[in-house]
């Protein structure tokens, strides 16, 4: 019984270690996106033209200089690995015994 509520803890506590990493970096990678948008300078030539000249730029620098690419694959690597992370650690938080006691 001891051993069952110890490893109930250590999965809990791994658990929301998961989700408290993951969610830091998920905010993180939100808020290099939100710098980015705010340095855009949308005051002075409206939104629509200013997001239109950084699409076109960003197809300019994919097109002319494919290693501009490999900063937007490290985002996306990271950010799948952070709602991995949550994942799993939702699946760990996940109480088993209540799945045995409704079979």
């Amino acid at each position: 019984m001891a051993q069952a509520i110890a490893k109930r803890t250590t999965r809990t506590h791994i658990g929301l270690a998961l989700i408290a990493l993951g969610s830091v970096m998920i905010l993180a990678n939100v808020s290099v996106a939100a710098n980015f948008v705010s340095t855009i300078d949308s005051q002075t030539m409206g939104a629509p033209a200013a997001t239109a000249l950084a699409v076109l730029q960003f197809l300019h620098n994919a097109v002319f200089d494919p290693t501009a690419l490999l900063p937007i694959a490290c985002g996306i690597l990271i950010l799948f690995l952070a709602f991995a992370g949550v994942f799993f650690g939702l699946i760990l938080l996940r109480d088993r015994t209540r799945a045995v006691e409704n079979a």
